[in-house]
Order: C-alpha cells, then sequence, then structure tokens
C-alpha cells in the first residue's frame, strides 16, 4: 500500500500548520493510502556537525532520532513537509531536520548511490502558514524545501501557503483552507485531478 510521510514541524501541537497538515492526511487516507505523522519538535537530534564523515558512506555518524528518519523517508511514495512561518522562513527545527541530509546530498553528488532513485518520480508537497502579510517570508521557506526535494530526488508537486493567520487554530475560521489541504491530499493519492 502507498504511504505518505507527512512532517510537522510546528513546535506547536494542533497549530494552524498542523490543522492544515491533518486536513491534507484526511485526503490521502480517504482515496486509500496510508500515512505517517512525525513531529519533529518532539525528535531528539543534533543540528549538523558539517563534519564530512558521511561523505564516504552516504550515512550520518551521530546516533540519535534521525536514525529512524532516514528509512521512513526511504521508504515513503510521497512526503508533505509543513511549517510556520517564523522571522521570514521555515522554523528552526525544520532547518534542523532537512541539514541532516547532507549525507544524501553526499550520496547523491559523491557517492553518486542516492537513496532515491530520481526515475520513481516520487511526491513532495509543501504547507505553511504566517501571521504577516508579506507573500516572500513563505516564497523563502519554500525555496528552502524545494532544495531539499531536490537533493533526495523528491519532485516538488504542488503547495499552500497562507498568511494573516497568528492565534492558535485561528486556520479553522477559514474552512475552504483546510478543504484546500483535504483535496490536495485528495489529490496526490486518487492520482487525479478530479476530486469533486
Amino acid at each position: 500500500m502507498s504511504n505518505l510521510l507527512a512532517i510537522s514541524s510546528s513546535p506547536r501541537r494542533n497549530g494552524n500548520s498542523e490543522l492544515l497538515l491533518k486536513s491534507f492526511i484526511k485526503g490521502v487516507e480517504e482515496a486509500g493510502w496510508q500515512s505517517n505523522m512525525v513531529r519533529v519538535n518532539d525528535l531528539k537530534f543534533r543540528p549538523c556537525q558539517a563534519c564530512d564523515a558521511c561523505a564516504l558512506t552516504g550515512e550520518c555518524v551521530q546516533k540519535d532520532d534521525m536514525q529512524k528518519m532516514y528509512p521512513m523517508v526511504k521508504e515513503a511514495q510521497a512526503m508533505v513537509v509543513v511549517t510556520p512561518i517564523f522571522f521570514g522562513s521555515l522554523s528552526a527545527q525544520l532547518k534542523m531536520f532537512i541539514d541532516r541530509f547532507q549525507c544524501w546530498w553526499h550520496a547523491k553528488y559523491n557517492i553518486k548511490k542516492p537513496f532515491v532513485p530520481l526515475e520513481e518520480e516520487r511526491k513532495g508537497f509543501f504547507i505553511s502558514v504566517g501571521a504577516l502579510k508579506n507573500k516572500r517570508y513563505s516564497e523563502s521557506a519554500l525555496s528552502v524545501v524545494k532544495v531539499y526535494y531536490h537533493n533526495i530526488n523528491f519532485i516538488y508537486s504542488d503547495g499552500l501557503c497562507y498568511r494573516e493567520f497568528d492565534r492558535k487554530g485561528d486556520i479553522e475560521k477559514d474552512p475552504d483552507a483546510l478543504d484546500n489541504a483535504f483535496r490536495m491530499g485528495l489529490k496526490l493519492a486518487s492520482g487525479t485531478d478530479d476530486v469533486d
């Protein structure tokens, strides 16, 4: 059965970005996929130490919770990455998570043995929520996520970026936003644009 890896990077449980993610997951599961949601804030791991020990093997030498994340990414048929906007970009939790895939960069570009074959065309999605009107902030976050997907051989497919939602739960005042996330997940799993 196909599976989705859902990465929630907010430190706040059931905040606006996580509520959108849960709607996305509902769409995926309604179409028959399995999903696995991971809260990055619950993981115990350190940032990349730039030691380059992974340059020879493509494997990170730090023994922490990221060691269980690498196989999950490798086995996922699709991924959705979700973040609140902090200081004009993605959350610190998500940036730490992404940086720990430096080992996959070495596997792809130096060792020439990527963990995910590009020809499998696995899809990557993005959702962000910010409090301010400035769309450049969500674009900044998306640009980092696109680089991440490129380096791990997922193909960026689609995204939702919402602004002017600040307080926890504010997104629930916009049912269209939650419905859009649901439909995006349904579209992914059903493999069609017709999700009415």
